[in-house]
């Protein structure tokens, strides 16, 4: 199997490039939200407790059984913290290699002012997708997004192209 990370901070694209990618990979996708909005139904609060390690096992347990079930590929959104996530990359990567796979972690670089707009957009409106600039600017000052650490990680720059042309970009990188 075919793990594709998508990762980044909040409005960098990654579910919109997630499915652009899926058109053209028959890839499934496991979007960042199917996990946090599980929990967020389980929990009183937003990170209470062992939030994240739930989101984490709900991630690590859903790719596991993609491998099992011999999917061809998986694309999974994430936020990924430099500071606390490179363990469960770590582990994912075993798992999808245990089970003669690879792992291609893809950054979303992003500017702080393209942030800032994206979060405003009417495709977060219904959502439980951060939407408030206020509340992205200390979402970014908290939490330490950036690369995998991978020698396979690849990082695309979403403000300068929009998402056909970076899914271009990245199928021209897997080929």
């Amino acid at each position: 199997m075919k793990l594709i990370v998508l990762h980044g901070p909040p409005a960098s694209g990654k579910l919109t490039l997630a499915t652009h990618l899926k058109r053209e990979l028959g890839y499934n996708i496991l979007h960042n939200h199917l996990t946090v909005d599980v929990a967020i139904e389980v929990y009183s609060k937003f990170g209470e407790g062992d939030f994240y390690d739930f989101v984490d096992n709900l991630r690590t347990l859903a790719i596991e059984k993609a491998c099992q079930n011999k999917i061809e590929g998986l694309i999974v959104t994430f936020c990924f913290d430099e500071a606390i996530d490179m363990d469960i990359v770590d582990h994912w990567e075993s798992i999808v290699s245990s089970y003669g796979g690879e792992m291609l972690p893809i950054y979303l670089n992003v500017s702080a002012a393209v942030l800032s707009d994206r979060v405003k957009g009417n495709s977060r409106i219904g959502s439980k997708k951060l939407q408030c600039p206020i509340e992205l600017d200390k979402v970014l000052f908290e939490n330490d997004f950036g690369a995998i650490s991978n020698k396979n990680t690849i990082s695309v720059n979403t403000d300068l192209l929009c998402a056909e042309q970076s899914a271009r970009l990245i199928l021209e990188h897997m080929s």
